[in-house]
Parts: C-alpha cells; structure tokens; sequence
C-alpha cells in the first residue's frame, strides 16, 4: 500500500483544486506505468522489468469525489445512473420505482469524455453548467491510461452511513 500525499488543512481542497496537488503525482506515476529495470538477482540476472499502476482509491468521501471528477455524494452515485431524491428534508437514495433506467454501471468512456469536455469549457458559469448536466469534472488522474473512475473507486459506506444517504 502507498500513500500518496496527505493534503495539508487547516480546510479541505476545493473542487478541481486537487489536480494542482495531483499533477506531479500523476507524472510520478506515469513514468512506473511506462516500466523500469530492477537490478539483477540470482533469480533474474538480466533484471527484471516492472510496472506499477493504481489499482483503487480509498478516501473519506469528499476527497475521492474530487480524486475521481464526480460531484457531490447528495447528488447521484459515482458507480450507476441513480440520481438522489431531494424532495424530502435530506437528499436520500430510497425509491426504486425507476430502477431500470439506473441499474447499469457508468460507462468511463462517457466519463472522461464529459471531464475533457469539462476542460474545454471558458468560463466559471459554463463549467458549473456542465457539472450541473453531467456530474462530472476534469480529474487529474484521467491522464493515467488505465485508470477508471467508476471502477477505481471503492465506495465509502461508513460516509455515506454518516450522510444518511444508503
């Protein structure tokens, strides 16, 4: 297990913020996608080529929203198309009536695509709107070739018991 950066408080990072802590990470870990040699051994006297690569996120909610470009855990899940419900006091999960247009894992080709669009957007107000259309927002570790942000991203049950959204 790695740890790869700690943010510093005494507040959390905001939004998109996070890739400028990311960036460098990110960098880091696309030269470990590309390979290097370890030195030889008895075992491999030539050395032996490896490559490392991330494998899942696991962080307090907040930070793996923002680690993956998903929006807010009030608003929709990151894994399928279900959407909270806000007409109550708090936003909640309950109701199945339309399961069948929700029950399908997102697609992380239309993620990225949308996080790139994101990207392009010019303004503040037109980024807002975007994220409003498709919950998602540009995230550094899209540049990671095999990185999935719907499957990467393990779900944090103790927060989302604490949000009283399960």
């Amino acid at each position: 297990m790695l740890y790869l950066e700690l943010l510093p408080g005494p507040t959390e990072v905001k939004l998109h913020k996070i890739n400028h802590y990311l960036s460098p990470i990110v960098d880091v870990l696309l030269e470990f996608w590309s390979g290097f040699n370890l030195p030889s051994t008895n075992e491999h006297p030539n050395g032996k080529k490896i490559r490392l690569a991330v494998i899942c996120c696991s962080n307090d909610i907040s930070a793996a929203r923002k680690l993956c470009g998903h929006i807010s855990a009030l608003i929709g899940c990151h894994r399928c198309y279900k959407r909270a419900n806000t007409g109550g006091r708090k936003p909640d999960f309950s109701g199945f009536d339309d399961i069948d247009e929700w029950v399908r894992e997102r697609d992380p080709e239309e993620h990225r695509q949308n996080a790139e669009d994101w990207q392009k957007c010019k303004t503040a107000d037109e980024r807002k709107r975007h994220v409003s259309d498709t919950h998602v927002r540009w995230l550094e570790m899209l540049r990671l070739p095999y990185f999935n942000p719907i499957r990467h991203l393990v779900v944090d049950l103790m927060h989302c018991l604490f949000l009283g959204i399960s």
